[in-house]
């Protein structure tokens, strides 16, 4: 495929990022000339006004709206802007194209994604059994659904203690009227369970990954986070060769037989040196573009796998002592795209020329 045209979702790069901007630069270094539509749930998503960013937006329901809604979506936005490959960046929209596979690829639509058995055993509320089978350390969990069971949950597993969402959100909790507000909170705006975990005290490591659907890794790169935000997400990391977290990660996917990208998040118990696995996420982190600026291109090797229904050659190993930073840049949109976006459902496209035509007008 000379210029593939492909559907990116998680456009935003704040505090938190999404991971679908880094996906879009690295596909942009090995195919400058690849059609990118973005899928978006919010007009303030500031992937949508970078520079080079995609060529066409169209505003998506929430997953939470269910399948009939996203395929009738996704219907007119093939129809106005036809679309070969896939990659959803986000654990919500994940767990429903899971069921939709089918149906978007007679639509002409590929993916590439675990099936639902394997989203079922690496979620929250099941890891532990995961990580038992392969031999791998987890922090004690619980999942609660209720106040009373996360009550009874946090006075077993002791404060402080970690409480986290379904699908995102993680928080550090030291006493049980903390512990009953943010489980409120998760339950409301995720849905159950909540997931309570004993806190591990150690350096957070991240392994992002690409599996080959059959137990094998198709390329790996390992990193130890450096700097975090006040939310506990990773400002910053280095690469690092660690072949304990390697062959955790091997036996993870290898068990799972994993198809598609995966982050794995592990913390090093700094009293007994061992990987502790804390999440394996769906999807490509947020620092995904970091080792394309080095050469290891994972987002163009998943583009190679999905066009070609082939395994790609594996990736080389990532060397260790590349780091990176997160920091924050300004991006200029119109009044005009943002009112569109925000107010018409049946809003197309906006070229990505249209925010450099706007810079050059400018005094």
């Amino acid at each position: 495929m000379s210029t593939p045209r492909i559907a990116i979702s998680g456009l935003h790069r704040g505090e938190n990022p999404q991971p679908g901007s880094g996906i879009l630069r690295s596909i942009r270094l090995a195919y400058p000339n690849a059609f990118i539509v973005g899928l978006v749930y919010d007009a303030m998503e500031s992937g949508i006004y970078v520079e080079n960013g995609p060529d066409a937006i169209y505003t998506m329901p929430y997953p939470t709206s269910g399948a009939e809604a996203f395929l009738a979506r996704m219907n007119y936005v093939l129809g106005k802007t036809p679309v070969d490959l896939f990659i959803p960046t986000l654990d919500s929209e994940i767990e429903l194209l899971s069921h939709l596979e089918d149906n978007l690829s007679g639509r002409g639509l590929l993916t590439c994604l675990p099936d639902p058995a394997m989203l079922k055993r690496r979620s929250k509320s099941r890891l532990h059994k995961l990580a038992e089978q392969c031999g791998v350390a987890t922090p004690e969990t619980r999942a609660v659904y209720d106040l009373e069971s996360a009550r009874a949950a946090g006075a077993a597993l002791g404060y402080p203690l970690m409480v986290k969402g379904q699908y995102y959100d993680a928080h550090m909790i030291a006493t049980e009227e903390e512990l009953i507000a943010k489980t409120s909170k998760l339950l409301a705006q995720w849905g159950a369970p909540a997931i309570l975990q004993r806190l591990i005290q150690g350096t957070e490591f991240n392994a992002m990954g690409l599996g080959d659907g059959e137990g094998e890794v198709i390329g790996l790169c390992c990193i130890r986070k450096t700097i975090l935000s006040d939310k506990g997400k990773g400002l910053g990391g280095i690469t690092i060769r660690d072949p304990k977290l390697q062959k955790a990660v091997t036996s993870l996917i290898g068990e799972l037989k994993w198809r598609g990208p995966f982050e794995i998040e592990t913390i090093k118990d700094e009293r007994s040196g061992e990987h502790s696995l804390i999440e394996i996420n769906p999807r490509f982190p947020a620092w995904v573009h970091f080792p394309s600026m080095f050469g290891i291109n994972f987002p163009a090797t998943l583009v190679e796998m999905m066009t070609t229904g082939r395994r790609p050659p594996t990736l080389p190993p990532c060397p260790a002592g590349h780091f990176y930073l997160r920091h924050q840049v300004e991006v200029l949109g119109s009044l005009h795209q943002l009112a569109e976006l925000s107010t018409s459902r049946d809003f197309d496209a906006i070229p990505a020329s249209v925010t450099s035509k706007i810079s050059a007008s400018l005094p």
